[in-house]
């Protein structure tokens, strides 16, 4: 875990970036508004980091609850400093005042967390009223707020960084290709599926990653795994996903694990056999299923070249007779396995290209052919 925190936080570019953010405005002696969908993945971790960056500075927590806005420094006091709480006035500017003149946060971030019946808009105006004189001497506030928070005007006092701006779709799929490449449990074909699975599944939470990869296997249809991961975290952090959004996640790995190569896998097989499947364009063909005489046609237009021709021409254009002599296939690839080949690739693709999802055996079944071809 003490790798992977550390690998997520100082060695991809958006988390890195954005505790660095953080730094730089509390350095400056601004708040902090976080923008959240979510948790923050290792937020402890995390913390220890920015202490670290900030050398001398002391991070705190606090979680407020239910108040007006006179009850937010009481409750702050009573959880910090509850020496201090006793002497506090009950006047807001009052309390604000006090805050400062006594030093109480002196060289410490108070990093502010807001329990469920707590209104967030009273906490920012805090966070906007509070104008320091920097870190060492009044301190400096964080505050995770939900990212559809609406936010009121705000003082120069208060720095708000959007985390699902900084913390990138890219900065997870590295973090994920990286633990996968370092997998002994993965079979080598498996791993960039593996990882774009974990990548998208996680959605923006770095800390599922690792969860998800120790659980996926070759042997398991990732939906299932998505299910036993659930079961066992789920009161921790799991987001709740309906089966239809978890088809279209799954989908969508898919689509970037095997699409681009699918693809060239066509283009191998149509330089391959470009002799046959050029005499075959250029063959008048009968149909049997129309019992007509016709050309092959791509789209309702003439295929100019056998690497035009796609996976479903190819297929189209096995199921044809010559004109000439109907005991004969318009294209007959001489390798039966190719030709088995290429109908199971043009079945994959046509799944993938009208957004459905490929069977996990389907999947296990092409991802180790591309492996080989490549290889």
């Amino acid at each position: 875990m003490a790798n992977e925190m550390t690998l997520w936080w100082e060695s991809m570019a958006g988390p890195r970036m954005f505790i660095e953010k953080i730094v730089t405005h509390l350095s400056n002696g601004k708040n902090v508004i976080l923008l959240l969908d979510g948790n923050l993945p290792w937020q402890s971790y995390m913390r220890d980091f920015l202490a670290h960056q900030l050398s001398s500075i002391q991070i705190r927590q606090a979680a407020l609850g239910p108040g007006g806005q006179q009850e937010i420094v009481p409750q702050l006091l009573r959880q910090l400093s509850r020496f201090k709480a006793g002497q506090c006035p009950q006047d807001y500017k009052a309390q604000i005042s006090y805050l400062k003149e006594m030093q109480v946060f002196q060289q410490c971030v108070v990093w502010l967390r807001l329990e469920p019946d707590c209104q967030p808009l009273p906490v920012i105006q805090f966070l906007s009223d509070f104008r320091g004189k920097g870190l060492a001497e009044n301190g400096c506030f964080v505050l995770e707020a939900p990212a559809d928070q609406r936010l009121p005007r705000l003082s120069g006092s208060v720095a708000v960084l959007d985390g699902a701006k900084v913390i990138r779709s890219d900065d997870m799929q590295l973090f994920s290709s990286i633990l996968a490449d370092g997998s002994r449990e993965l079979p080598e074909y498996f791993r960039n599926y593996a990882a774009r699975l974990a990548a998208c599944l996680s959605g923006k939470d770095g800390e599922l990653v690792p969860v998800i990869l120790q659980h996926l296997s070759a042997e398991e249809d990732p939906l299932i795994t998505w299910s036993a991961v659930e079961d066992e975290y789920g009161a921790y952090r799991m987001p709740r996903r309906s089966r239809q959004e978890l088809e279209r996640l799954v989908w969508k790995a898919q689509l970037q694990t095997v699409f681009a190569d699918i693809e060239l896998e066509r283009l191998r097989i149509t330089t391959q056999w470009e002799q046959v499947i050029t005499e075959a364009l250029e063959t008048r063909a009968w149909d049997p299923k129309k019992a007509e005489t016709v050309y092959v046609r791509q789209f309702g237009e003439e295929v100019k070249s056998a690497a035009d021709a796609e996976l479903g021409t190819l297929v189209h254009m096995m199921g044809l007779r010559r004109s000439d002599d109907h005991s004969w296939r318009l294209l007959s690839i001489p390798d039966e396995r190719e030709q088995n080949w290429i109908r199971f690739l043009c079945q994959c693709r046509n799944k993938l290209a009208h957004h459905t999802v490929c069977p996990h055996g389907m999947m296990m079944e092409l991802l180790p052919q591309l492996s080989l071809q490549k290889g």
